[in-house]
């Protein structure tokens, strides 16, 4: 691949959305590679199996209803190609398993033309009194890149573009896609059927955002399939 698509979506799997309408609306996109939050590890399965491609990559988050272990929350990431998973990233120590604070990265690698990039799923702390928290969340995710690899943050970062948490990336070499490749197009992704926030994103370091956007023609339908909508954005090696 010379260019790589990426899609980033918090499906709130709890809520059990229609997975035949989150792969439609998933396919309809075309990624190549979906960094999903708050899924059930049946759920990114079946939603891997219905597009035909590989076994995801999922890590346990928390579960409150254990030892209901299927009900377990987690994140994943699907490609239409193979992916190599390194050891997600606790970002809160201490914090059980049980508990919905409980916040991790999920890095992976991938190959675009021939190069490696690295990839994180990241679901960050939630809760305006958490914003220190989560700088210092994105300063321990900068800590862990090689200074040569290309990289991709995508997921819901829980703060909005003009936050420090979205500075400390820019600051190091990070570009917002959707500010660089949005077009003027609505960027918000949050609550799904009436968006005012944009709190998800897809931010690269070492590729070229070529074009980026937030499904608008979705309407009430999104109701049924998670709180957030997702934000999808191109991207190619500099």
């Amino acid at each position: 691949m010379a260019e790589l698509r990426v899609m980033a979506w918090n499906l709130k799997g709890s809520a059990s959305p229609r997975l035949d309408a989150v792969t439609d609306l998933i396919r309809t996109h075309d990624p190549d590679v979906v960094a999903l939050q708050e899924v059930r590890k049946h759920q990114a399965g079946r939603i891997a199996g219905l597009l035909g491609w590989p076994r995801p990559v999922w890590v346990l988050k928390h579960n409150p209803w254990w030892p209901l272990w299927w009900l377990a929350e987690g994140m994943a990431v699907l490609a239409a190609s193979r992916l190599a998973p390194f050891d997600p990233v606790l970002l809160t120590p201490g914090v059980s398993r049980r508990s919905h604070r409980r916040r991790l990265l999920v890095p992976v690698e991938l190959t675009v033309d021939g190069r490696p990039v690295l990839l994180f799923d990241a679901h960050l702390s939630s809760g305006p009194e958490l914003r220190a928290e989560r700088v210092g969340q994105m300063t321990r995710l900068l800590g862990l890149l090689p200074d040569a690899v290309p990289a991709i943050v995508a997921g819901d970062l829980n703060d909005e573009p003009e936050s420090p948490v979205i500075g400390t990336l820019l600051e190091n070499g990070f570009t917002d896609a959707w500010a660089i490749a949005g077009g003027g197009r609505p960027g918000a992704t949050i609550p799904a059927h009436e968006p005012r926030r944009r709190i998800d994103f897809v931010l690269a370091r070492g590729l070229e955002a070529l074009d980026a956007y937030v499904p608008d023609d979705l309407g009430a339908a999104m109701s049924g399939l998670s709180d957030h909508r997702p934000v999808v954005a191109s991207l190619r090696l500099s």
